[in-house]
């Protein structure tokens, strides 16, 4: 998109029903363990920056707008019950920290005719591997590991590992936790559920084990990692990782009915394991493993999980409240940030188009992001006898959860069925991510420009500018450049933010003597609030100078037909026919005929007018020259995006 910029000699146009279930706040953590409030002595107190407004969500509408999906939710849940003939489904949707809609779809014991309920405790396999990695988290909070020195150090047995090149780097716990250590996905040692497997066969299979590849190198999804990351949390403890992760992280999120064994679950409160043989379901013998159980053996409900999607969301934004919880909030979204790529490639949920979707691993969580959610924080988990999802929009405040007592189904792809349950909340509208608050400073400096673009004031621009704008633009520079705009629209007064990149930036719409001025603005961060950027868009609510618009109809015309004569009587010499005409031709396959609509926006030479077109809304964006004002010196078309991509 081209900007109205001052740095431009030319001017030009700016150019994807509630349950009323509180989920309490995580109390204090357990005594003893909390983090220290410096991981270094040494360093010198942190420097806080001024006080400014956190983001919020802005439509006050915002949470019965998204319960009105609920009934769809349902629908679909439903047919996803049907379509893979589910003993069981439990369905829970977190939003601000509460369980606000449950579902429970057939049996958690088919015989006895038992339901699926909130409290309802199925296998959750690989989703415990967040837990084990938030235990490894907060022992680095603690001053008690590092997560980038190597992992022996801590758990000497992987000293028996070998490496495949003499350039490898040693394993680290990040590595782990990236599952980029080189480790296979499965290791070298029975898992005969009449024989789970034990510490010692798990620790012996290590013993001259090579590595798959150098550490870092790339991803390979490994439950081996996460066995070993679980003997490393008990090593580092003295007390086991089932107990530490316990006391450290269950007992303190209220997550009362989440537990490592079957048999620690009351007997009416668990969803019996199924599986289909001689197509019909049969209840199996709960899968066991053994010593292995840091990557997948934790079982837990609806709402336990809920706690645990509200502790994490709880996270985010960045604030200065005093930490509540058993890890510090800047943990958890170090944990929920990329760090290892994985894929990018084309999905189709819904039967809807392919879009795109990148994938990687933060810290024990995997990260995606698509079209219409740009940052989920999610993992599956699958036994031979459960399957689980959890899928969280930090920014957005909102989880969705499902959980089923059944596993080797061919085609069920909870992951899916989760993003899904996420699209029909986006179809609302209101899942929209939190706002920035625009900063005082910001609003006041957007003030005195509009003041200033009605009357020019040396001392004004000294005092509203910082030092390094006025350096390269000098007061009578900067003055002769306002006076066409003084022109164009007199004096302006009133901001009114359109969008924030953050609080002290952004766009903004001054209310003018005539129209609006949209401009593009940043404040230094400090008490001063000067203007450290500007750009000017353009005026709102003017009609174009009518040579644009003649020249606009005529541009339309190439758009449905080119013609090479009347290109050339409507552009100056300097004008590139050849992209132009690929621009256009572009535009005519993906648009089919258009009809010029409203101006959209309006510079000193040049007008933005949006389309009203066969297919889609595009806005044509045209400028002219100065010393040709009849002729186009450039066109643009473009659409805008509510999204990262379509």
């Amino acid at each position: 998109m081209r900007a109205l910029a001052f740095a431009c000699i030319a001017a030009s146009l700016a150019g994807c029903a509630r349950v009323a279930a509180p989920v309490p706040a995580p109390p204090a953590p357990v005594a003893g363990a909390e983090p220290p409030a410096a991981a270094d002595p040494e360093l010198a107190p942190q420097r806080i920056a001024f006080a400014h407004a956190l983001p919020a969500f802005l439509d006050p509408e915002r949470r019965a707008r998204l319960e009105a999906a609920f009934p769809a939710i349902d629908a679909y849940l439903q047919q996803t019950v049907a379509r893979d003939d589910l003993v069981g489904l439990a369905a829970g949707i977190v939003i601000d920290g509460e369980l606000a809609w449950f579902r429970g779809y057939g049996h958690r014991d088919r015989e006895r005719g038992l339901p699926v309920e909130r409290d309802t405790v199925f296998g959750i396999g690989s989703i415990t591997k967040t837990f084990t990695a938030l235990a490894a988290l907060r022992l680095r909070d603690e001053g008690r590991l590092d997560l980038d020195r190597p992992a022996s150090t801590y758990f000497p047995a992987l000293d028996g590992l070998v490496y495949p090149t003499a350039d490898s780097p040693r394993l680290s716990i990040r590595h782990i936790l990236t599952h980029t250590a080189g480790l296979p996905r499965s290791g070298d040692f029975g898992e005969d559920q009449g024989h789970p497997p034990l510490r010692a066969e798990i620790l012996a299979s290590l013993d001259g084990a090579v590595l798959d590849h150098p550490p870092g190198q790339r991803h390979v999804y490994s439950n081996l990692g996460f066995q070993l990351l679980g003997f490393l949390v008990g090593e580092v403890t003295g007390v086991g990782h089932r107990a530490y992760i316990g006391d450290a992280l269950l007992a303190p999120l209220g997550m009362n009915h989440t537990v490592w064994v079957p048999e620690d679950v009351p007997e009416d409160r668990i969803a019996l394991p199924y599986k289909r043989e001689s197509d019909q379901w049969q209840v199996r013998p709960h899968w066991r493993f053994g010593d292995a159980d840091a990557s997948g053996a934790l079982f837990s409900s609806v709402e336990d999980l809920a706690r645990f999607a509200a502790f994490n969301l709880a996270a985010w934004p960045a604030r200065d409240e005093p930490e509540a919880g058993p890890l510090r909030r800047a943990t958890l979204r170090e944990a929920h940030t990329l760090g290892s790529f994985v894929s990018f490639r084309a999905e189709s949920v819904r039967d809807a188009p392919a879009r795109g979707r990148h994938e990687g691993i933060g810290l024990g969580f995997v990260i995606q992001g698509n079209c219409r959610h740009d940052h989920i924080v999610m993992h599956s988990g699958k036994t031979p006898t459960y399957r689980a999802s959890l899928h969280m929009l930090p920014n957005h405040g909102v989880a969705v959860i499902l959980l089923t007592n059944v596993g080797a189904v061919d085609g069920l792809a909870l992951p899916g069925d989760g993003l899904a349950v996420l699209d029909l909340l986006a179809d609302t509208g209101a899942l929209e991510p939190r706002a920035p608050a625009p900063a005082d400073a910001l609003l006041a400096a957007a003030g005195d420009l509009g003041a200033l673009v009605g009357r020019w004031d040396d001392a004004a621009y000294e005092r509203r500018f910082s030092g390094p704008f006025r350096a390269s633009h000098p007061a009578p520079a900067f003055a002769s450049w306002l006076s066409p705009w003084r022109a164009l629209v007199g004096a302006c007064r009133d901001p009114r933010v359109l969008t924030l990149r953050n609080s002290r930036s952004g766009t903004l719409e001054l209310a003018c003597d005539r129209g609006g001025l949209r401009i593009d603005l940043a404040v230094v961060p400090g008490a001063d609030g000067t203007i450290a950027s500007l750009n000017l868009h353009g005026a709102t609510g003017l009609d174009p100078a009518p040579e644009l618009s003649r020249a606009g109809e005529r541009a339309l015309k190439l758009l449905a037909r080119w013609n090479e004569r009347e290109f050339r009587g409507l552009f100056t010499a300097d004008a590139d026919g050849e992209a132009i005409r690929r621009v256009l031709a572009d535009a005519a396959l993906k648009y089919g005929r258009c009809r010029l609509g409203p101006p959209h926006l309006v510079g000193l030479r040049a007008a933005g007018f949006a389309l009203e077109c066969e297919r889609g809304a595009p806005y044509l964006d045209v400028g002219n020259s100065e010393i040709e004002p009849a002729k186009l010196r450039w066109i643009e078309l473009r659409e805008e995006h509510r999204g990262p991509c379509r």
